[in-house]
């Protein structure tokens, strides 16, 4: 049999986890994709990047679509479980189709894009070419995105500090990592992980706060420890960062603020920031889209 595309696989997927245990998301991969009829050859077939197998690459997709649609979630980064929507909804049609799925609102704004374009349209004519390639980057992108998170999750402090400080360093602050003027909690007071260099002179200095949390959303008692460990080192400008994200109260006391700059970073910009910067990710295909050089054309006599 060909290798079955992503919105093939949902069932697969359900099946799998209708136990209502708890997976690591790597683990699904290989178990569906060791279990499904494909030849050794079809099975190890590569994505053009070399770095997935297809069909791994697919079960992945097909992971985060029904992750999109709450019919599975991931309680702590990296790992995935059936949600009680999703066994129900499985238990009345073993056939769970991307039409279910586009019945979830959540779902149709996360294959959206910025086009407004769903897939229905794609499948009737009605978004050209071009918004289907860029309907297609973002939702790479997205999933990237989340990706990115669970590898991070996994990380231990010490390497996640580091992360922390390579992306500000590829942003421009610091200027070097020898000269980043970087120090850790061991000599900073409570409530602040590191100082970085703004610039590569050192003419003023930004306070880091990075937690690395899997769902727990930081609160506005954090923020306030943040901005109070601030003036007691007498900075006025902070970066704090989360792998997870940031109550409205957190954001409401932020932008209170008159004396200090305090910038939130929560998980999706975290990374998006690294998606931006290259930072974790590399770069396996490009593609060039050509158009019609009039200049040329008008200047032929």
């Amino acid at each position: 049999m060909p290798i079955p595309k992503f919105d093939e696989l949902f069932n697969d997927v359900l099946e799998f986890l209708s136990d209502k245990k708890e997976y690591k998301t790597r683990d699904v991969k290989e178990k569906i994709s060791n279990k499904l009829d494909l030849t050794d050859e079809e099975r190890q077939q590569l994505l053009p990047s070399g770095q997935e197998t297809i069909i791994k690459n697919r079960i992945g997709w097909s992971i985060s679509s029904l992750k999109k649609a709450g019919y599975v979630e991931s309680q702590n980064w990296g790992s995935v479980n059936i949600t009680d929507f999703g066994l129900k909804e499985y238990g009345k049609n073993h056939n769970i189709t991307i039409d279910d799925l586009i019945k979830v609102p959540e779902y149709l704004e996360w294959i959206n894009g910025t086009s407004g374009s769903t897939e229905k349209e794609s499948e009737s004519g009605e978004s050209t070419p071009e918004e289907e390639i860029n309907n297609a980057f973002i939702q790479i992108n997205k999933k990237l995105a989340d990706d990115l998170l669970e590898n991070i999750l996994d990380m231990n402090p010490f390497d996640f500090e580091n992360l922390v400080l390579d992306l500000l360093l590829k942003m421009g602050y610091g200027g070097f990592r020898e000269d980043a003027g970087f120090t850790t909690q061991k000599s900073i007071d409570e409530g602040i992980d590191g100082i970085i260099n703004e610039d590569v002179l050192g003419l003023d200095k930004i306070a880091i706060q990075a937690k690395r949390y899997s769902s727990t959303k930081i609160g506005s008692q954090l923020v306030q420890g943040f901005a109070g460990a601030l003036v007691g080192k007498g900075l006025n400008k902070g970066v704090f960062i989360t792998t997870s994200s940031f109550t409205p109260k957190a954001i409401e006391f932020v932008n209170n603020q008159s004396n200090l700059t305090i910038i939130l970073i929560d998980g999706k910009k975290l990374a998006n920031l690294m998606i931006k910067y290259d930072l974790g990710t590399s770069t396996t295909q490009t593609y060039e889209l050509k158009r019609i050089d009039s200049d040329y054309f008008n200047n032929v006599d």
